[in-house]
């Protein structure tokens, strides 16, 4: 049979799909509405579009008129009779559906069964019972019952399955099939464009230039049809808030992304009631959610808790209206979690708890329907992760590390069902990290080292494979400071030392990027700091002074942006704490006293705003013993062995943190308890954890 012209044809493609399959169905439309074809593809004269850059659009996706019909609508078989090709996303649960089996046979009752295409995303190709995935009306059987003509379709498709053709090929399988082009040619030109779109992307001024288009096209589309207009404006929010989104995140530039953000609000805010469906309200809280992470790497938690929380409230609303869409669940725990991330990060514990608390049913419940299915499994991944993270501030260590054994067996079954999914092999290596840190806290160092090398080792293999991924960088930058961090511990100062330098190395080539990333800039002071502490112990005092202020002053710049963050305050205070035995160990007594006593009251500040913080407690009781160390070298005796008494005595002496029996140790030999002292150090011995404290002072 002859083909018939495209440009006959009102619509390129029907998309006809399972209401359970919406989310794959929404990704696909965009896919084909989007796609241009890459330069040197050369399209039959049949298949030529009218509109060339965009040759697979428009794209008919209708779903809603059919939820109380009898039969198909007079505008979904006009809509058939008016598409160039079907394209019908297979899975068990379009098998189950009514309509899309409906729209298979009116779609071949038109003769045209040679333009359906299959997108299998799930179910057994192979099997024609419920565990299968091809919907009757492409079979036989269903041919003659139905009483049609023309042959069934051959069910070849483009199988979307991990053990598939994977994602991202079925979806130029499918392009390949539409356009009658060749496979392999498309790939490698899609490849190619797709090189040249990074490049591009990386380059802020053609990022304002899309935003500028993007606008541009939102303007223009004002000018139509309602219908058709919201139609669109969606389409486009959502690359705005999606792919735009990842790209601009992955190099690094979520400053740019704000503006976009706002604009995608502006529009929001300019809906009238009446439009503002379930649908368009998720999307507002997703982009108040991107909106609140970029004012928190710039910074701005005030800011960045004010959107977060509008965007719980919009989350629990259509949660609510919804409760059986798994979707509108999952928003709403992910709302839960950016408000209790922005009071983690301000040292608000017990409302840091109740919202990672309020996550953990929610994710249960979803991933409860479909326990193999990877994108609500890493959901429950997330929530036991924050989970375990307040329970170590709170010095419970075994239970976070249950949690966190329990997260990576999680991840590990996410690589099983895709091995190809990028993020999943992050979550192994943060898994690994997660252990390696809680394992550290329990002073077994022998086995928190095994596990950093296993994350090392994977953000290692990623960066590589992908250099210019800053995201990516990032990671590696943070793997390197923990293995710097358990070296430096067990006494291997040039191993530390050369891990603290790679950390820094790839923060600062981020920070050319982005020179006011809040999360950057603390890593890097954090690297510094532990770098004084190595030039003091090394004998270089002028490397360890430089660093050290080098130190204070990136947090110092960060605390006047955001004042009301906990972690500025506590790195300043533990530098001036580094910065105070630098400056007993030149018998500058005065000026430790002053940089001692400023820790101390920081500490205590914070300590006094959350009292179950154990990390506070250790740097706190860590100031005072410097604080005595300061007054015993000037010859105040008593004041000293207050301050050694005090810390001595909010230290408990069941801990097993060796940072924290280190301590200990020092004060009991201070106060003349050298039985027990020797006990400890004893103890920190068989760990493998090198002192950080003399026991007899600096």
């Amino acid at each position: 049979m002859a083909r018939t012209p495209v440009r006959q044809f009102k619509y390129r493609v029907f998309l006809s799909y399972s209401h359970e399959d919406h989310r794959w169905a929404r990704w696909l439309h965009r896919e084909l509405e989007t796609f241009r074809i890459p330069a040197g593809i050369e399209l039959p004269a049949d298949a030529r579009p009218e509109n060339p850059n965009r040759p697979l659009a428009p794209v008919f996706r209708d779903r809603e008129e059919l939820a109380s019909a009898a039969s198909l609508t007079d505008a979904v078989n006009d809509a058939l009779a008016h598409s160039e090709a079907l394209v019908v996303i297979c899975s068990p649960a379009a098998i189950r559906s009514r309509w899309v089996n409906e729209e298979i046979i009116a779609f071949r009752r038109l003769g045209r069964s040679h333009r359906i295409f299959c997108f299998i995303i799930d179910g057994d190709p192979a099997s024609n019972d419920d565990g299968g995935c091809f919907p009757p009306a492409l079979t036989g059987n269903e041919s003659f019952q139905q009483g049609l003509a023309d042959p069934p379709p051959e069910p070849l498709a483009a199988d979307a399955r991990p053990q598939g053709d994977g994602k991202k090929d079925a979806k130029l399988k499918l392009l390949a099939g539409l356009l009658g082009v060749g496979l392999d040619d498309l790939r490698q030109r899609e490849l190619h464009r797709r090189h040249r779109r990074m490049l591009a992307v990386s380059a802020a001024s053609l990022v304002v230039t899309s935003i500028t288009i993007a606008l541009a096209i939102m303007a223009y589309l004002s000018s139509l049809e309602a219908d058709r207009r919201r139609a669109q404006a969606e389409d486009l929010v959502g690359f705005m808030l999606g792919d735009l989104y990842e790209n601009l995140h992955e190099i690094g530039r979520l400053d740019v992304y704000q503006s976009v953000g706002d604009k995608a609000m502006d529009y929001f805010g300019s809906l009238r009631d009446e439009d503002a469906s379930d649908h368009m309200l998720g999307e507002r809280a997703r982009a108040l959610r991107q909106i609140g992470t970029a004012r928190m790497d710039g910074g701005k938690s005030d800011l960045a808790l004010e959107s977060y929380r509008e965007a719980l409230a919009i989350a629990l609303t259509v949660a609510l209206r919804n409760p059986d869409d798994p979707d509108a669940q999952i928003d709403l725990a992910n709302s839960h979690f950016y408000v209790g991330w922005v009071h983690w990060q301000r040292n608000e514990l017990d409302e840091a708890q109740a919202q990672f608390t309020a996550v953990v049913p929610i994710v249960d419940s979803v991933s409860a329907r479909d326990p193999q299915r990877a994108e609500w499994l890493v959901e429950r991944g997330y929530a036991y992760t924050n989970l375990g993270r307040l329970l170590e501030l709170q010095g419970r260590h075994e239970a976070a590390l249950d949690l966190y054994r329990e997260v990576q067996s999680i991840n590990q079954r996410l690589v099983e069902l895709e091995p190809e999914n990028d993020d999943y092999r992050l979550e192994v290596g943060f898994a690994q990290n997660n252990i390696g840190k809680v394992l550290h806290s329990l002073g077994r160092l022998q086995e928190a080292e095994q596990h950093y090398r296993a994350d090392l080792q994977i953000k290692t293999d990623m960066s590589s494979e992908q250099p210019k991924n800053n995201l990516w960088r990032r990671y590696l930058a943070a793997s390197h400071y923990h293995l710097a961090h358990l070296s430096s511990a067990r006494g291997s100062k040039a191993l530390a030392r050369q891990h603290y330098l790679a950390a820094i190395a790839s923060l600062d080539a981020l920070l050319m990027i982005d020179p006011e990333r809040s999360d950057w800039l603390n890593r890097k002071a954090s690297c510094l700091r532990e770098l004084a502490a190595l030039d003091r112990m090394d004998g270089d005092p002028e490397s360890a002074a430089q660093r050290i202020r080098d130190s204070i002053q990136i947090l110092s710049g960060l605390r006047e942006v955001d004042a009301s963050n906990a972690r500025w305050e506590a790195g300043i205070a533990l530098g001036r704490i580094e910065a105070a035995r630098q400056s007993l160990l030149h018998d500058e007594t005065e000026q430790a006293l002053d940089l001692a006593s400023s820790a101390n009251t920081s500490l205590e500040k914070l300590m006094e705003a959350e009292p179950n913080n154990q990390q506070t407690r250790l740097h706190l009781m860590t100031a005072r013993l410097v604080l005595g160390d300061v007054h015993d070298a000037t010859g105040k005796g008593a004041a000293a062995k207050q301050y050694w008494s005090d810390a001595l005595s909010q230290l408990s002496a069941d801990v097993q943190n060796p940072e924290a029996l280190d301590v200990r140790s020092a004060l009991l030999f201070r106060l003349g308890r050298h039985r027990d002292a020797q006990a400890l150090a004893e103890r920190l011995a068989v760990m493998g954890f090198a002192p950080n404290f003399t026991r007899d002072g600096e």
